[in-house]
């Protein structure tokens, strides 16, 4: 009974916001000029394309990792990309997500030859939840098939207009175009966790330099924006996400693959470590 709780609970807490949001979308937006859809961000480089972030909190004013999210975008034959994303927290994290204890999520979304979302799966396994959830997209609905553990699964219908994504783990950001200051979009974004597609709102801020791997970068700094929740990410020149607030309350921080040799800062000084600083 407390795993169908949390699910409630959750799925409640965007229900109502949700269904009103994305039909004004659907009606105001015409999805060719969202920067944020799949039409803008499955550009040549990301065909075959993989990146890690540790997932921290803050512990006694120090930043401690309590986990993991991993994202590998592949160009199939068929032409059409899959893109999965691995999620581990090892430990209860605070906010929203407390209830859930430490848990693994496995999400895998399959974008058509047209660039549109065409279907997904969601696996979440926690000591208190474990529910699997495929999503197929038709026309300007998704429907959901979602079944928990000892329970009978339960068919969802929502609306989706064209352009939706697939949230990669805690993070609406699939990957990024090209930015500017002043750049805003909307975009609406399926959440793995609450299963719900989200109305999400993103600015383009400022320019600032933060330190990662040992050296210094310019950034933009990006909002994100999802209904009363509010977070901003730290965006390199090449669209890369170097450092991320979650919706969740959680701080996503990009960890080098074993076979990067790096991409070059782009105001070449180093600062006074050689290790990352989160």
């Amino acid at each position: 009974m407390g795993h169908r709780l949390v699910v409630v609970g959750i799925v409640g807490f965007w229900a109502v916001m949700t269904a009103t949001l994305v039909r004004r979308w659907l009606m105001e937006v015409q999805p060719e000029f969202i920067p944020g859809t799949y039409r803008s961000l499955l550009t040549a480089e990301r065909q075959n394309y993989h990146t890690r972030m540790g997932i921290y909190v803050t512990s006694r004013g120090r930043m401690v990792q309590v986990g993991y999210t991993e994202t590998v975008f592949l160009y199939t034959a068929d032409q059409k990309h899959r893109i999965t994303n691995t999620t581990c927290v090892e430990q209860p994290a605070p906010g929203l997500l407390q209830k859930l204890g430490r848990f693994d999520l496995y999400t895998t979304a399959v974008v058509s030859k047209e660039r549109e979302l065409e279907r997904f799966s969601v696996v979440v396994s926690s000591p208190l939840l474990q529910a699997e959830c495929d999503g197929q997209v038709e026309g300007q609905e998704l429907v959901l098939r979602l079944k928990l553990r000892g329970e009978e699964a339960q068919v969802m219908r929502f609306p989706l207009p064209p352009g939706g994504t697939m949230a990669a783990g805690l993070s609406p950001l699939v990957a990024l175009p090209p930015l500017r200051l002043g750049l805003r979009w909307s975009t609406a974004v399926f959440n793995p966790l609450t299963l719900q597609p989200t109305l999400v709102e993103i600015s383009v801020l400022r320019h600032e330099t933060i330190e990662w791997e040992g050296r210094l970068w310019d950034t933009h700094v990006v909002e994100i924006r999802s209904g009363y929740l509010k977070a901003q990410a730290w965006v390199s020149p090449e669209g890369e996400v170097l450092k991320e607030t979650s919706l969740f309350g959680l701080t996503l921080i990009k960890q080098r693959l074993p076979e990067e040799a790096g991409p070059k800062s782009r105001t070449g000084k180093l600062s006074d470590g050689d290790a990352a600083t989160p």
